[in-house]
């Protein structure tokens, strides 16, 4: 029979857990060659060598719906319109068109009052749409105002509040292997999408199929340590710091591997740490059973970080490398040279940061990747 803080860590996990039943539907809308197969490249951190969109060398190549399921929860359609989806007459795209999560409508060049019939279907039918004005460069040659002039004739045809402007260059595969990228406007778009699905519960069921996961997994990490910064003030502390660790290193999981890491899989692992960092453990389970005090709660938060981070950090390496969880030993050594490195300026950075408010992501990244 379960004592109490069991039956509290497996209701604040569950809580907290990353929704794995889940689906993501997302429509990728607009005219042949605006360049929605680039776009869906780009915003998912991919380059020329890795797409998941094939870009045509011929303008126009993509003439009919295009569906991409990247694994059985989550499907990408890019397509003219929601009407050439309809056609297609499937069970998929019935179901599909039930419950379109994000539309993206992606439009280039001047403003087309005719794009107005198909933007209005596809926020009837999604819960969320954005709109794109993609292939930016057109206007390089020109005056500032020219692109912003455009940008305003779309927001009024199409009756929205913003447009991103965006350049997606580059994924072309008869390119050179030298020939730069040319991404534009691709950060703000990102930052809105991931945003959105962030508060639906759904952005790692798309972050599994990034290019590049390394800022996400910082997120994760930064996640964690702004919870457990927090935690530590609460009575009972110890239970929700551990469910705040238990659910990390399961989101990482997924986001390396697509593997879903159960419970008491994540919770065998807490233990590998706890062991090299005895003395903060035993301070933070103690310190679970005192009464709120300002300095005692201070000190525990700023071990509490520390931990996590040098656990976190440990099993972001490990996943990123291509080694399997359960590599114990590797991931007791890694978590020592984190736990050594992440004292002193970097633990007052982040104490700093928190206390202040402002993201500790971006010092995560640097930290663990640059």
């Amino acid at each position: 029979m379960k004592n109490n803080d069991e039956m509290e860590f497996d209701e604040i996990y569950e809580e907290r857990q990353p929704k794995f039943n889940e689906s993501i539907n997302i429509a990728i809308v607009g005219k042949v060659s605006t360049g929605k197969s680039s776009l869906i490249n780009a915003i998912l951190l991919r380059d020329r060598t890795n797409p998941v969109a094939e870009v045509g060398a011929k303008s126009g190549v993509t003439t009919d719906i295009k569906a991409f399921k990247l694994d059985e929860n989550v499907l990408i359609i890019d397509s003219p319109g929601l009407d050439d989806i309809r056609k297609e007459n499937s069970k998929e795209t019935e179901n599909f068109l039930k419950n379109v999560d994000l539309g993206i409508m992606v439009v280039s060049g001047s403003a087309d009052f005719s794009q107005k019939r198909n933007f209005d279907d596809l926020r009837k039918h999604s819960n969320k749409v954005l709109v794109v004005l993609n292939k930016v460069d057109e206007w390089d040659g020109l005056d500032e105002s020219a692109l912003l002039d455009v940008t305003e004739q779309w927001k009024s045809e199409l009756g929205v509040d913003h447009v991103y402007a965006t350049c997606t260059k580059g994924f072309d595969p008869r390119m050179k292997k030298d020939a730069p990228m040319d991404l534009r406007g691709i950060e703000s778009l990102n930052e809105d999408i991931w945003g959105y699905l962030q508060k639906e519960g759904k952005d790692l069921l798309l972050a599994r199929h990034l290019g590049d996961k390394r800022k996400y997994a910082a997120g994760i990490i930064a996640g964690a340590l702004s919870a457990v910064a927090v935690e530590a003030f609460i009575p009972g502390s110890a239970v929700y710091i551990t469910a705040t660790q238990a659910v990390a290193i399961t989101s990482l999981n997924y986001l390396y591997t697509g593997e879903r890491l159960n419970k008491s899989s994540a919770l065998t692992l807490l233990p590998t740490f706890a062991g090299e960092s005895l003395g903060g453990s035993i301070f933070l389970w103690a310190k679970s059973f005192l009464p709120p005090t300002v300095v005692v709660d201070v000190a525990a938060a700023g071990i509490a970080m520390v931990i996590t981070f040098a656990m976190l950090a440990a099993v972001t390496y490990i996943l990123s490398s291509g080694f399997e969880i359960e590599q114990k030993e590797m991931l007791k050594e890694k978590f020592n040279e984190y736990q050594k490195s992440s004292a002193g300026d970097f633990k007052e950075k982040i104490i700093k940061t928190v206390k202040e408010g402002g993201s500790i992501k971006d010092i995560i990244y640097r930290f663990l990747f640059v």
